[in-house]
């Protein structure tokens, strides 16, 4: 979408409110960039005025909002869902393929518009946050702000201590072994083993968002289910498959507090893989040399032949103590100078005589007269 550069509304004062694209999105008239769409459409009237440019900001309790003429009450109440997600449903307000949405789940009587907290996978089942509060749905859902997500895996077979730790090192590959808190970490612990299936716990705690079916496929592991149980302190409690219920005053002020917890309490940044800088500096080398730097090492016999041979360290001889500074070296006392060393006599080594082949020759008969 294409803003204009200029306003000609009177609406362009930061200190009147909120933003109009977020006063109506937090109406349920549609989403934020929906909104930025119908205020380029001229479709949004203030107080009679049409609101053709953005930014604008209005006051939601003092002024007249009106979307195709009809007027836009404030914004509804925060409402708070938790929905046990069967399979086969997906997470998405709009869906092109026009496949069963969460949302067609949830009659909430306020009829508010409502959105997941989060993507789960369509052949996944378990806990899905439905709300209309973007900024709370953003703290449970950013990285920065470290809110944990725990899922159930089901593996075939019976997996040993090995194999877990080879699904726990792809699924987390930037994992580090620092000196943090073990409960703090992603962490992948077995919850039962039986003799044709595993059941393994995994927690996300670094913020990423792990493709875990596809890793488990691609590592040999396939799944037989997969279920989200918990989203930071809230379990997936008191609620049927396919069936919603609206979260406790306790569970909402737990998950709210994992939510704007402050920035001293989290675990970064080795939380999420990042490695911590070295106070200490790295030592420079004694000397510089000349030799390469790279020094490969030649395994087969042709390579070590035809290797150029490795440079060696340039180093002065000391000079005796006491010595003269730009004095030539003297020469040895039983060596004459100008004197011309004997030329040696080459000797070549004696030869074998090589046999010459015979060859015979052939010659053409002599034609005779008749």
């Amino acid at each position: 979408m294409k803003r204009r550069s200029s306003s000609a509304h009177p609406f362009t004062d930061d200190r009147r409110g909120e933003r109009i694209q977020k006063v109506l999105a937090q109406a349920g008239v549609a989403s934020r960039r929906e909104c930025e769409e119908l205020v380029a459409q001229a479709r949004v009237r203030v107080n009679g005025i049409i609101i053709d440019a953005l930014p604008a900001w209005v006051n939601a309790d003092k002024d007249k909002i009106e979307v195709d003429g009809r007027v836009i009450r404030g914004a509804d109440p925060h409402v708070y869902i938790m929905l046990y997600k069967p399979k086969g449903i997906v997470c998405t307000n709009v869906d092109p393929d026009g496949r069963r949405r969460v949302i067609d789940l949830v009659q909430h009587p306020l009829q508010t518009r409502l959105f997941p907290v989060g993507r789960l996978e369509i052949d996944a089942s378990g806990l899905v946050l439905m709300t209309n509060d973007g900024e709370f749905a953003n703290r449970l859902t950013h990285p920065r702000y470290e809110v944990s997500k725990t899922f159930e895996l089901v593996v075939g077979g019976r997996l040993d201590d090995a194999a877990v730790g080879t699904i726990e090192s792809a699924l987390f590959p930037s994992k580090r072994n620092l000196n943090t808190d073990p409960e703090k970490r992603s962490r992948v612990t077995v919850l039962s083993r039986e003799m044709s299936r595993t059941t393994l716990l995994m927690e996300i705690r670094d913020g990423k968002n792990t493709e875990i079916r596809l890793t488990m496929l691609r590592i040999g592991y396939p799944l037989k289910r997969l279920r989200q149980v918990a989203i930071g302190p809230l379990q997936l409690r008191g609620v049927t498959v396919g069936a919603w219920r609206e979260l406790s005053q306790a569970e909402f002020s737990s998950l709210r507090k994992a939510a704007y917890k402050p920035t001293t309490a989290r675990t970064r940044p080795d939380e999420r893989g990042e490695e911590e800088i070295s106070p200490e500096p790295v030592a420079r080398a004694a000397a510089k040399t000349t030799a390469r730097p790279f020094a490969k090492a030649f395994s087969s016999p042709a390579a070590k032949k035809f290797a150029r041979p490795f440079a060696k360290p340039i180093s002065k001889p000391a000079s005796p103590v006491g010595a003269k500074p730009f004095a030539k070296p003297a020469s040895p006392v039983a060596s004459k100078p100008f004197v011309k060393p004997a030329a040696q006599v080459a000797t070549k080594p004696a030869m074998r005589p090589v046999a010459k082949p015979f060859i015979k020759r052939i010659t053409k008969p002599k034609r005779q007269r008749p």
